[in-house]
């Protein structure tokens, strides 16, 4: 198991965790500045981690690299009546309602689960996305 983590979000901001409170803290202030995608990446394998979509009140986006790996999702929840726009490393990237499929509190339980173990939860479902639209750059 990995003790630390890489913490990445717009165009050049970083942090180091190796706890569930000390994501949530990074991720507490990266909301508070807006829609935002943060990189958790293990120090050991930059090929793992997740990016994790904070600042909408209501959803949010998760997606897992590496073997068997998606978008979480909860098939419970009606999708988003639009897609969301969040900034992705300094440019805004649009993610469709497929892909917020989850609250900001579920994809929270999940990161802190990954930082604790280096899987996903057994209980959370990913689509890998091979019949959903990829998250897009929005071009002027």
């Amino acid at each position: 198991m990995n003790n630390g983590y890489s913490v990445y979000w717009g165009a050049d901001n970083t942090a180091q965790v190796s706890a569930p409170a000390d994501l949530d803290a990074v991720l507490d202030q990266v909301a508070a500045q807006g829609r935002h995608i943060v990189d958790v990446v293990p120090d050991d394998n930059d090929d793992l981690g997740l990016q994790i979509g904070v600042g909408h009140p209501d959803r949010a986006v998760l997606l897992v690299f590496g073997v068997g790996g998606g978008y979480a999702y909860d098939a419970r929840l009606a999708p988003w009546p639009e897609p969301i726009d969040y900034d992705q490393g300094g440019q805004v990237t649009t993610y469709v309602p497929a892909q917020t499929k989850l609250t900001p509190a579920k994809a929270r339980h999940a990161a802190h689960h990954y930082l604790l173990t280096g899987t996903p939860p057994a209980d959370l479902q990913l689509d890998a996305g091979d019949d959903r639209s990829a998250a897009r750059p929005v071009l002027d």
